[in-house]
């Protein structure tokens, strides 16, 4: 299986978005321009949900490139006034750690030792309540991200939130699944493998809910949209992850959509790397990018085929006669090909279930 959380990390703070039930992973929000060759960025998440949680641990590349996995860190998850576990490299600057999820009154922190030198987040404690997510969708045709007009997918959900007396900050992530079929020369060869293919929806679109400043308990959102295009061919799956955070994880993301979203009048707040709440223990005035989350979530998931595509969906992997194999794209040939850097299986998530 590829690399497990964030099939294309481009950070400024190794946003790797956020862990779905069986996947994790985070597109680029690339903020390489304000940052400098070398600085360290770690993100993580650690939630209440049954998952794999992983952490990412890379460092800042020159101009133009993505930042560079680690993978020579010890990373564990500390748990107040207890022990803690150790995350498990998988390659690539991603550690995972299994088996563990979060607990109601208790804080976790996170700790990196890198060649030496501890890092160490705050404790956090998991928030207690979270809200719950219904789902739709819509097609549409308007300007996507160029000038010209494109059909797209919208996803938007309507989110009950709970009474409590405890401030309540909400994000949302939103991560989509396809099924990829690959090329099958018959007669005589077995069927390929299966392929499921997982990303981050829409990653640079930071949905945020501030509860200290309403008193509302209902809200409604667009939470993603994407053109449509050949993932829609097989069942196409949308999972979203609603996350029930502290006061300081949500002025770490407001900050994270202010650059992402910062238009460069001279009006605006300028562009900036934003730090977050991990720190070098022996050198504090080291610049550390990145974030430890500890979050409550709720999960919601949907799913939908290509009878909703207003456009011909052409297959491209169909087998020709005659045609060389070398000539089908690299995505028809291979999992890793259609891949191309996000997230992937061949075993069928237990979730992946459809009439």
């Amino acid at each position: 299986m590829k690399k497990d959380f964030y099939s294309n990390l481009t950070l400024l703070t190794c946003l790797a978005s956020l862990l779905s039930v069986h996947f994790s992973c985070i597109e680029p929000l690339d903020f390489w321009q304000e940052t400098q060759e070398g600085q360290l960025i770690i993100y993580g998440l650690f939630t209440d949900i049954d998952d794999n949680h992983i952490v990412n641990i890379s460092t800042s590349a020159p101009l133009a490139f993505r930042p560079k996995g680690v993978s020579n860190a010890a990373v564990y998850l500390l748990t107040e006034g207890e022990g803690k576990a150790p995350y498990f490299s998988k390659g690539n600057g991603v550690y995972e750690l299994q088996g563990v999820k979060s607990t109601e009154g208790k804080s976790y922190a996170l700790e990196v030792v890198l060649e030496g030198v501890t890092y160490r987040s705050k404790f956090q404690e998991m928030p207690k309540v979270v809200g719950k997510d219904s789902l739709s969708y819509q097609v549409a045709y308007e300007p996507f991200r160029s000038s010209l007009d494109e059909h797209v997918f919208k996803v938007f959900a309507k989110s009950e939130i709970p009474e409590t007396k405890d401030q309540l900050f909400l994000r949302w992530i939103v991560e989509e699944g396809h099924y990829w079929q690959l090329l099958w020369i018959p007669p005589g060869t077995p069927p390929p493998p299966p392929c499921f293919i997982f990303d981050v929806m829409d990653p640079t679109r930071v949905n945020l809910f501030d509860g200290t400043v309403t008193s509302s308990r209902q809200t409604e959102r667009l939470l993603a949209i994407r053109k449509f295009d050949n993932a829609f061919l097989f069942p196409y799956f949308v999972t979203v992850k609603q996350l029930s955070i502290n006061r300081e994880a949500f002025e770490y993301w407001q900050q994270i959509n202010i650059v992402i979203n910062n238009k460069g009048s001279l009006f605006d707040i300028p562009p900036a790397p934003v730090f977050g709440n991990i720190t070098n223990t022996e050198n504090p005035n080291e610049l550390v990018l990145g974030f430890f989350e500890v979050a409550k979530s709720s999960v919601s998931r949907f799913f939908v085929t290509s009878e909703i595509s207003p456009i011909y969906l052409q297959p491209i992997c169909e087998f020709i006669p005659g045609k060389p194999t070398n000539q089908y794209p690299a995505e028809c040939l291979s999992c890793e090909g259609r891949a191309a850097g996000r997230d992937w299986t061949s075993t069928i998530p237990d979730w992946w279930v459809y009439d």
